[in-house]
């Protein structure tokens, strides 16, 4: 998915139930820091969502 595709998605829930719902992962992990890779095995831009600082 796309970034842009997924800030609308997340706006339209903020928009829905309120922005200061918290974001997490699948596995219940805070979600708290977006990171940037360019280089990865699928060989593409990517945003990865972490929980590594």
């Amino acid at each position: 998915m796309k970034l842009k595709k997924f800030i609308e998605k997340l706006k339209r829930v903020a928009e829905k139930h309120g922005d200061d719902t918290e974001v997490v992962m699948a596995d219940n992990i805070s979600v708290i820091n977006p990171v940037f890779v360019k280089k990865n095995h699928f060989n593409e831009k990517v945003v990865v969502i972490t929980d590594e600082e």
